[in-house]
């Protein structure tokens, strides 16, 4: 069973702060980036949403996700509603989100960052984003 705790105040500090360099990251790469919680509170929302999950569990952590034009998502999902996954709209769709998805994670590794899926079934396509460890100094033999 996972552990739906909040992280302690360090953590999520340190989670905003890196929340805070990949969004500085990605801008200076160009995109447009949205900071914060939910895209759906913001339905004009389009770009790289970055945002930080408080929690202890696996869905704790950094994330970033590519929002297509609104207009865009509410047609796919309005195809996928209907059945129309054979739809141009549809593979049109399907095109700009897994090719957004490999390029944020290459732009993000490319700025030092550790990018990958986030592994989470409801919201597919999302990245984890982690702080590269420094390397220790060699020992002396």
């Amino acid at each position: 069973m996972s552990s739906t705790e909040k992280a302690n105040d360090m953590r999520i500090v340190e989670r905003h702060d890196l929340a805070e360099r990949v969004a500085e990251a990605l801008d200076m790469a160009g995109f447009t980036t949205i900071n914060g919680g939910d895209s759906d509170s913001r339905p004009d929302a389009r770009g790289v949403l970055v945002f930080v999950d408080p929690m202890t569990d696996s869905s704790g952590g950094v994330f970033v996700r590519w929002n297509t034009h609104p207009s865009l998502s509410r047609t796919v999902a309005q195809k996928v509603h209907s059945g129309g996954l054979q739809d141009p709209v549809f593979r049109h769709f399907s095109f700009v989100t897994e090719h957004m998805y490999t390029t944020l994670i290459a732009v993000l590794e490319s700025a030092g960052f550790r990018a990958g899926d986030a592994e989470d079934d409801m919201s597919p396509y999302t990245i984890r984003v982690e702080d590269v460890p420094a390397p220790h100094p060699p020992r002396d033999a």
